[in-house]
């Protein structure tokens, strides 16, 4: 059975920024850049931990994403599309068996009000269970890391995440 098509077509907006960046304006470049970098950097630093490397990876998902607009067929919207990209730059990250060299910490979205000073306590007890997260995905593939936190964490359902890690597809 094919299921209809849901999704809503690309707005007028985001077909011109497309054409934008296909055609390489610097302005779109950067709307697409500034429109986008934020939840990049919150789905790498969720994926794999905070890491020195993470503007690095972020850097590498936009340089990634500019050489392929001209294979992009809007069949997602640029949003789903850089994170797809950022997904699979954080996989090939984590398949070479990079580790932190930080503590990963539970990253806040950005519209969570963010205590200026938390106790010791609370410090503590949070380093605890991040250290108990990070040797736990540290144990499960790369592609079941990203797969459990797109699900768990980020709240993409079991399609979208199929979808972002490409696992729908036949080989």
């Amino acid at each position: 059975l094919k299921r209809p098509d849901t999704r809503p077509e690309p707005s007028a907006d985001e077909r011109a920024l497309c054409e934008g960046c296909r055609a390489g304006e610097p302005r779109a470049l950067d709307t697409f850049f500034r429109t986008h970098v934020a939840r990049v950097e919150r789905v790498i630093g969720r994926l794999i931990g905070p890491t020195p490397d993470l503007e690095d990876l972020v850097q590498t998902t936009f340089t990634e994403a500019i050489r392929s607009f001209a294979r992009f067929r809007g069949e997602a919207s640029l949003a789903t599309w850089v994170t797809r990209i950022a997904v699979h730059v954080t996989q090939h990250q984590l398949r070479r068996g990079v580790r932190r060299t930080v503590p990963l910490e539970l990253l806040p979205e950005a519209s969570e009000p963010h205590d200026a000073a938390p106790g010791a306590d609370q410090v503590a007890g949070e380093r605890q269970i991040a250290q108990r997260v990070h040797r736990l995905l540290d144990r499960i593939s790369p592609k079941k890391r990203v797969a459990f936190l797109l699900y768990a964490v980020e709240g993409h359902s079991i399609e979208e995440v199929a979808a972002l890690t490409g696992a729908g597809r036949a080989a």
